[in-house]
């Protein structure tokens, strides 16, 4: 065979029996776009012939009318949320209608950006914010804007159910798209409430809205329409039938279902209320916080600490280190010197009296400020920072700071069945060990307790049920709580057979990923 080289600037060419062989340079230039066509092919395919799954991935508000028996519909972002539409509710104990818009808010439709010389307020709640049993006008949020003048458009964002997770993420969602002037924040019965599920656990699979670095890169990911359409079909779609059934909430503590952890702990609770009002001051908004109150502050006169008094306790110190105002609507309830039946529909829902006199306190602060107008109502902080908290409330009562080196044993003061033993951790640097008790399930795992360590050593968790469970691990450095930023630890593959009796002196090797029993 005969074979000529030519040398030139561009390197060498071959002719092989009088044909052109390719240079390697070359055969990577044509690799490349032979891949960049059949991408740019493939996104346009998915573009356009998988458009239910982009739209499912991408969450929006729901459109009106999906569902026609039930207001809220599962989003994997929100967990649930308003429908748009207009519902009603006529019984013999309720008679009230609420207009959603299309970005399921419960206000008028928005034009965005916004127009030159209106001021928004953005309101993040659960059902008492939302304004459950009354009509859109008798809402706290709109009876402010009233007072306030016709540039004052109160968004009404709260929906029944609501967390302060769910809230961060529908502002981030959608709400701060609108442009708010002002976030007033009132999330705290569902967080504090005892509940069949908490939050964060079924959230974290979804972080597409995280302000995190995984959740940064994920929407960077995001640009394209096949990660979007092999996202919801490989991931997020396994769980949405989990994600529906958990539209429904329990209200009371007494629930059946509930596992004995509040929806949201009380430090998760804290860290949300700060990542609020850090959103707004980001965004030039002011934040305000909402003390509600329930039938109890009105009537109870005996005193004492409730389930929901820690939590008020981290807004009153929230509100403080930010120099936020806060309307205790507890006080406002008393001073008025109505009864519990004029003032609420029934445990804690306000009535439309209720819901006025909490837009007046509302109205009235921001006109002091001149806020109308353009004024601030933000003060400067006390200087604090950030604190942990413990709750007295979660059920067995143990937390770190109460575990002893000596005298663990498989059952506490009162008779709770416990795991004990010891983690090792060569690699441990700074921060919690927080140590999950999940149900050994493929599917639909719940978390049944938890605890955090300040490092290696000694540990008990409060088991309740004997059945069959498993261990995670979160190594939260920064010590705000597990996010996707932090490293997870899966024991789950040793399943601890509970229903067969309680191991004593569990070792949970962090470095091997191992659980031994001495």
């Amino acid at each position: 065979s005969s074979l000529h080289a030519y040398v030139g600037q561009g390197g060498i060419v071959c002719y092989i029996h009088g044909r052109l062989m390719p240079t390697s340079r070359q055969k990577f230039i044509f690799s490349a776009i032979t891949i960049l066509g059949i991408w740019g092919l493939s996104e346009l395919i998915a573009g356009n012939f998988f458009l239910e799954d982009l739209r499912n991935w991408a969450a929006p508000a729901p459109r009106g009318g999906e569902r026609r028996e039930v207001t809220l519909y599962g989003n994997p972002y929100l967990i649930f949320e308003n429908v748009p539409g207009k519902w009603t509710t006529s019984n013999q104990d309720l008679n009230f209608t609420a207009n959603i818009n299309s970005m399921g808010f419960r206000a008028d439709e928005l034009a965005v950006p916004k127009p030159e010389g209106i001021r928004r307020f953005i309101t993040t709640g659960d059902s008492s914010v939302y304004g459950f049993g009354v009509d859109d006008h008798e809402v706290f949020s709109s009876v402010a804007a009233q007072q306030l003048g016709q540039q004052v458009q109160p968004v009404n964002a709260a929906v029944p159910g609501y967390s302060s997770f769910q809230s961060i993420n529908l502002l981030r969602l959608r709400g701060l798209k609108i442009e708010p002037d002002l976030i007033v924040c009132a999330n705290i019965w569902s967080d504090n409430n005892f509940d069949a599920f908490i939050d964060k656990d079924i959230l974290s699979l979804y972080t597409g809205y995280e302000a995190s670095s995984v959740g940064r890169l994920k929407r960077i990911f995001s640009k394209s329409a096949i990660y979007r359409v092999l996202d919801w079909r490989l991931r997020l779609s396994q769980t949405s039938t989990t994600i529906k059934k958990k539209r429904y909430v329990g209200w009371q503590v007494g629930s059946a279902d509930h596992i004995g952890l509040r929806r949201v702990s009380i430090n998760d609770y804290a860290n949300n209320l700060d990542t609020m009002a850090r959103m707004a001051l980001s965004t030039d908004a002011d934040i305000a916080f909402v003390m509600l109150a329930n039938e109890e502050d009105v009537s109870d006169q005996r005193g004492g600490d409730k389930a929901w008094t820690p939590y008020r306790q981290v807004m009153m110190d929230t509100a403080r280190r930010f120099g936020a105002p806060l309307i205790k609507v507890p006080e406002i309830f008393r001073a008025s010197g109505l009864s519990k039946q004029d003032l609420f529909i029934d445990e804690m829902h306000p009535s439309p009296r209720g819901h006025a006199l909490m837009g007046q306190a509302l109205g009235e602060l921001l006109a002091s400020y001149n806020w109308q107008d353009g004024g601030s109502i933000m003060q400067e902080g006390d200087g604090s920072t950030l604190r942990s908290y413990e709750d007295p409330f979660i059920k067995g009562g143990l937390t770190s700071q109460s575990v002893s080196v000596t005298g663990l044993g498989n059952q506490d003061e009162n008779g709770v069945a416990r795991l004990v033993g010891t983690v090792k951790y060569d690699a441990y640097e700074s921060g919690n060990i927080q140590i999950d008790l999940i149900s050994a399930q493929v599917r639909n795992v719940q978390v049944l307790n938890m605890i955090q360590l300040p490092g290696p050593g000694p540990f008990a968790i409060p088991i309740g049920a004997h059945q069959k469970v498993a261990l995670r691990a979160y190594i939260d450095s920064e010590g705000d709580g597990p996010d996707a930023d932090d490293p997870l630890i899966d024991l789950s593959n040793t399943v601890i057979h509970l229903d067969h009796g309680v191991p004593s002196n569990l070792v949970i090797d962090l470095d091997s990923k191992e659980i031994n029993s001495n």
